[in-house]
């Protein structure tokens, strides 16, 4: 059986208490259980105040098969910021934007240049999605139609510097399938509509659900994982986009990307998000499966930062 396990960002003591609460023990070799294994839905860096030791509990249960793991958009954006084109360029560019986002484990790599690469060619290691026999583990949104060219033009199913530097540089149909499972969907607002969030900042897009369509739903209603009130009157028929439906017939998907500090974890049957903002003051989360097809709320186990904090 697995504990699927939510963005960490750095926040390493409340991944301990975390795995001891999920009956986790740590011996020699790392964290270990004797009936399962943890599966970690990416986002292990920046934020947070402990990105190398985050890496190192990550990768050592990997090592010692105690837990699968797949990259999420902070890696990504990681990964193309070290790595550099045919001539030179870094993939994203180094610009004080980018610094910013990234400023925790930019200064946690200075200070040891051979942990860098190590866990820099770790994380180059680990895929974009898992499928097991009963559910799918993805960052931000699952794509059918993405994770199957994917299966096709990249066997691998890892962001090596060869394929990074493929896709940055063609910007195709791989390049926008990666971001779509590692980023989700994003929803561009009209130009005459102006939204602010909750630190005053202009909005030209904003997150949406990736399971269903739009047709006939509010700005609103379509929102998921943002922390600003969008109109609540229906979308437009000339701005829908196509979403392809994830049926409730299909195989549960456990993701992570939204940070829903507060919210239920279970969106429905087949759905959960295990991303509960930890680094923002929220819980960790993880999803105790037990090999159950219709997903359970009561199956959430959390971690509060703020108890670990005091």
């Amino acid at each position: 059986m697995y504990d699927i396990i939510g963005d960490i960002h750095g926040e390493v003591d409340c991944l301990r208490e975390l795995l001891l609460k999920l009956g986790y023990s740590e011996g020699e070799h790392g964290f270990s259980h004797p009936t399962r294994k943890a599966v970690f839905v990416g986002d292990y860096v920046d934020r947070g105040p402990a990105i190398i030791e985050t890496l190192d509990l990550v990768k050592q249960m990997c090592d010692t098969e105690n837990a699968y793991a797949i990259v999420g958009n902070h890696e990504i954006n990681l990964l193309a910021y070290y790595t550099k084109d045919k001539d030179g360029f870094p993939l994203r560019e180094r610009s004080a934007k980018n610094k910013a986002q990234l400023k925790r484990t930019i200064l946690e790599f200075k200070e040891d240049k051979t942990l860098k690469k190590k866990y820099l060619n770790w994380l180059r290691s680990l895929p974009l999605f898992l499928e097991f026999d009963d559910f799918r583990i993805v960052h931000a949104a699952w794509d059918q139609k993405a994770v199957d060219l994917l299966k096709e033009h990249h066997s691998e199913n890892c962001m090596s510097k060869k394929f990074m530097r493929k896709i940055y540089t063609e910007k195709g149909d791989l390049f926008d399938a990666c971001m779509l499972l590692c980023k989700g969907r994003e929803f561009n607002l009209p130009k005459d509509m102006l939204i602010k969030d909750l630190y005053g900042i202009k909005r030209m897009a904003y997150r949406i659900k990736w399971w269903e369509a739009m047709e006939g739903k509010s700005f609103q209603e379509v929102s998921f994982g943002n922390r600003f009130q969008l109109p609540n009157y229906t979308i437009p028929k000339e701005l829908y986009v196509p979403i392809p439906d994830y049926s409730e017939k299909e195989l549960p998907v456990f993701f992570g990307h939204y940070c829903r500090s507060g919210a239920s974890a279970v969106i429905r049957e087949n759905l959960c998000c295990v991303d509960a903002c930890v680094a923002n003051g929220g819980s960790l989360l993880a999803y105790r499966w037990n090999g159950e097809k219709c997903l359970q709320e009561g199956n959430v186990i959390k971690i509060e930062k703020r108890k670990i904090d005091q």
